[in-house]
């Protein structure tokens, strides 16, 4: 039996439809990882895990007379006109942080040539950094999609947050699975929408963490991006598998046929001149987009579908 089929059966998984007991798991794996988090910290801010006061937003108090030296932006206009008198907000600093996750699970998240496919590695992720975001005391939230549906949660404290999370996850990872089995037309536009309804739902100083396969990224996903950095903070995640950035050596004797349901497209792998022009394409297309995640001042982060999530932990959260 192979590492990744003892993987699979260990945890109750297929690879292929994602089960609420392999996103449970991660629950068990709380400790472990915040030890590695502490012992091996983010080297700049740009890690994907902070400390614990930064980025924290403020919530409403309450109202009182207003006074001089107050800031004038707070002053509560509705009061002020219904008694007569200057009134001004006050706030205090969140006690929990908002945590929410925007997680695509277009079709073309639905590709694995080794232990997961995209999208059942991405739910992992979800479910790794939801346990670990309640057991530092945050609250945790979620607009996912699939092509044509989309659910969101908003942002709560312990178990309850992240069971709506995980519940969410897999109805809407299988369903699109379903879809994607019965050859169902492409929807464009998916991700930009989720990004869009983050952008109105998300308030400031909310942690963001954006999942996808970037494949359907254009200038507006970017500019969506930006918006959203402005009011909080944003930690875009990238679900690859290793099939998509170079033909395997044990391949070489055989010509490849690739199919999404609608196109296919042939690979002679046995050619050297293929295999080098298949590598160089996909780091180009890498270079890329980590090139407009950096001229907009974000770090790309990259999440191996092939390999199990705890294995490359450190890399990941680097």
């Amino acid at each position: 039996m192979t590492d990744s089929s003892s993987w699979l059966e260990n945890w109750h998984s297929n690879g292929v439809t994602v089960g609420s007991a392999e996103l449970l798991y991660y629950r068990s794996k709380v400790a472990a990882f915040s030890r590695h988090n502490r012992l091996h910290p983010p080297k700049s801010q740009a890690g994907v895990l902070l400390s614990k006061h930064k980025g924290r937003g403020m919530e409403f108090d309450e109202v009182r007379h207003y006074q001089a030296g107050d800031d004038i932006r707070a002053i509560d206009w509705r009061v002020t006109a219904r008694t007569g008198t200057p009134h001004t907000k006050l706030f205090r600093e969140e006690r929990e942080r908002p945590i929410m996750f925007v997680v695509d699970l277009d079709h073309s998240q639905h590709f694995g040539s080794g232990l997961l496919l995209k999208s059942v590695q991405a739910c992992h992720l979800v479910a790794a950094l939801s346990w670990q975001a309640i057991a530092r005391g945050d609250r945790v939230g979620a607009i996912i999609g699939r092509p044509g549906r989309h659910l969101e949660s908003r942002p709560q404290a312990r178990q309850q947050g992240v069971m709506r999370i995980i519940h969410s996850l897999v109805e809407l990872q299988q369903e699109s699975v379903t879809d994607w089995q019965q050859q169902a037309p492409p929807q464009p536009g998916l991700l930009n929408d989720l990004l869009s309804r983050a952008r109105q739902v998300a308030r400031p100083g909310t942690i963001i963490y954006l999942i996808s396969d970037w494949l359907a990224a254009d200038d507006d996903t970017f500019n969506l991006c930006q918006a959203l950095q402005r009011h909080c903070q944003v930690y875009p995640l990238q679900l690859f598998d290793p099939l998509e950035r170079e033909l395997p050596a044990n391949l070489q004797a055989y010509n490849l046929t690739l199919t999404d349901g609608h196109q296919r497209l042939a690979l002679p792998a046995w050619s050297s001149a293929e295999r080098t022009a298949y590598q160089h394409a996909a780091q180009q297309r890498q270079l890329e987009l980590a090139g407009r995640f950096k001229r907009s001042n974000l770090q790309l982060r990259e999440v191996d579908a092939a390999r199990a999530l705890e294995a490359q932990w450190p890399e990941v959260m680097a």
